[in-house]
């Protein structure tokens, strides 16, 4: 027997807040000139306030997702880069090829990513 739709939604909503405060610790921005997400910025309400709507929360995860992985690619780059001048010794060939704020995003994106997933199980199981 699956978990309920309640268990999902509830796990969706941490998931959600988690990333609402991960985006806020790290000052997440677009791009240079675009405001930091904070209480200025629509998704950080749809995220963060409990009251807000699930459909609300859900496109608010889908559209910061996007946005969080084309970071996480822009860091990426830079971590491959310093990673080939610098030849840090690694023996196993474990450590993350990216910057601090690439592992803090690819963290991010996968709470993100665990958010919508969690909204897609409660939907299902809310119809069967």
């Amino acid at each position: 027997m699956g978990k309920s739709p309640s268990i999902h939604l509830a796990l969706a909503r941490d998931f959600t807040r988690m990333a609402g405060q991960w985006l806020t610790l790290i000052r997440f921005s677009v791009h240079g000139n675009a405001p930091v997400f904070s209480p200025s910025v629509s998704l950080y309400h749809d995220m963060l306030d409990p009251n807000a709507e699930d459909g609300a929360r859900l496109k608010a995860c889908r559209t910061m997702l996007t946005l969080v992985d084309e970071q996480v690619l822009m860091e990426n780059r830079c971590g491959r880069e310093a990673y080939a001048r610098d030849r840090p010794v690694d023996p196993y060939g474990r450590h993350w090829r990216t910057t601090e704020r690439g592992a803090a995003l690819a963290a991010l994106s996968s709470l993100l990513a665990g958010a919508i997933g969690a909204f897609a199980a409660a939907e299902k199981n809310g119809k069967s």
